[in-house]
């Protein structure tokens, strides 16, 4: 998938703009935690309180996409730089070397559904373009929650990522491995009876894992094509027996 299957609005211009001068390694999934309408994405692109953030992309309740940075490459937002560590860069560095979409959600998570399925599954197709784009590999998304060092951000709040890990697959073209993942079953003889497929909790990393299913860290990163040790709650791994 590309950028250019999407349907992208662009009517939305950042105010808030660096320079990138850095290649792109990773996508940071946010949520606004704002009014949960398309107001959160007009405060994005022309902060109203004086505040510098931006962010590359927003994804709202009827799944639109909306890109305020009209050059990734040469633009960088301001959607995560304090305070954050992704794999070996931090703060501003964490920065320029990201995209960050933010989810539009509701300060106190009261909207029904939490998020939408539409709106979930545009955030995978827009992640899956973003990889195909960039060269990057699932390992490179990750959440503020998990790239925050002083525990003060939480988002994407209560995010549906065993949907958006099944789309993201679809996206990609990752059928088979998608819908064992939504099951979180075993894989059926008809497939890859050699392998099942685990989803991340709390607490794991690949040695954990590696350590449960009496496998190495490097057999789970080359069959999961991860560039990186980072994983992250909820991302379906599959487990080579």
């Amino acid at each position: 998938m590309k950028l250019k299957d999407l349907t992208i609005n662009t009517n939305l211009r950042a105010k808030h703009l660096g320079e990138r001068q850095k290649p792109i390694c990773g996508v940071i999934l946010h949520d606004t935690a704002g009014s949960g309408t398309h107001n959160d994405t007009k405060y994005l692109a022309n902060p109203s309180d004086g505040r510098t953030v931006s962010v590359d992309f927003t994804v709202e309740r009827d799944g639109s996409i909306w890109q305020l940075n009209p050059n990734l490459r040469e633009h960088a937002t301001f959607h995560a730089g304090r305070n954050t560590k992704f794999k070996e860069f931090r703060n501003r560095d964490v920065t320029l070397r990201t995209l960050g979409i933010e989810i539009v959600q509701k300060a106190n998570l009261s909207l029904t559904p939490t998020y939408t399925e539409t709106q979930i599954t545009a955030v995978a197709r827009l992640c899956a373009a973003l990889c195909g784009e960039f060269n990057l590999q699932s390992a490179d998304l990750t959440t503020h929650a998990a790239v925050i060092t002083d525990g003060s951000r939480t988002d994407p709040r209560k995010f549906d990522f065993d949907t958006f890990w099944l789309e993201f697959r679809r996206a990609i073209g990752q059928g088979e491995v998608a819908e064992a993942a939504h099951d979180m079953t075993k894989i059926s003889e008809a497939e890859t009876p050699t392998e099942i497929v685990y989803s991340v909790k709390k607490g794991d990393t690949l040695s954990k894992i590696g350590k449960k299913f009496g496998v190495t860290i490097k057999a789970l990163k080359e069959r999961n094509q991860l560039a990186s040790d980072l994983i992250i709650i909820g991302q379906s791994l599959i487990i080579p027996r």
